[in-house]
């Protein structure tokens, strides 16, 4: 493991994400932390087998992240579209995007104007959906909220490419358009083989 600089950012940004979370949902996101990489693999291969009915991305607020992933899912792939929801674990409903969104998004061809923002709660997670994860504090949220989806819920740097220290996308919130622009590329990097999962046709029943 490394112990340079970048190293030593993650264990700082893990403590205060740890120190800020509620006492339960700190201690889903410590089992979440110490989970080897065979044993996300596993879980990820399960519920990708069969095309899961939804792919749901949640970040914080739904407002800029998960707002734009849904938004560039859904153009990548019109006809499996409405198989792809987003959500914020602390939402406003009909939020639209934040503005450092609005001004990046239409650089990767992604416009949000017309985008509002859903709770968790309102988009009401079935069995069979796969919900993904901005960060470890929305992974932390959900699987809390949820403890029977907890299989079903993954970071988005997880499955077949696991990006290791990149797993997550950092929310960009309050911090200028260029870190915007930063985490939306990342999105776009990560995105792909997500979609490939939602667009597998489904086994017959």
């Amino acid at each position: 493991m490394s112990t340079g600089p970048d190293w030593l950012g993650s264990v700082r940004r893990v403590l205060s994400l740890l120190r800020a979370l509620p006492p339960h949902v700190r201690r889903v996101a410590m089992r979440r932390l110490v989970e080897t990489r065979g044993a996300r693999a596993r879980r990820w291969q399960r519920v990708t087998v069969v095309a899961p009915d939804r792919l749901v991305v949640v970040c914080h607020g739904n407002i800029m992240r998960s707002a734009f992933a849904v938004a560039y899912l859904q153009q990548q792939a019109p006809h499996v579209a409405s198989r792809i929801v987003g959500a914020g674990t602390h939402a406003v409903l009909g939020r639209g995007a934040q503005d450092s969104a609005l001004r990046v998004a239409p650089a990767f061809g992604v416009p949000l104007d017309a985008h509002q923002a859903q709770p968790l709660e309102v988009v009401a997670l079935r069995a069979a959906d796969v919900i993904v994860c901005m960060d470890r504090a929305n992974e932390a949220h959900v699987v809390a909220r949820y403890p029977f989806m907890a299989d079903r819920v993954f970071l988005i740097g997880d499955g077949p490419a696991d990006f290791s220290h990149r797993r997550v996308v950092l929310d960009p919130y309050a911090r200028g358009d260029a870190a915007t622009h930063a985490a939306f590329q990342q999105i776009v990097e990560q995105l792909p083989h997500w979609l490939t999962v939602i667009t597998v046709p489904h086994e017959p029943a």
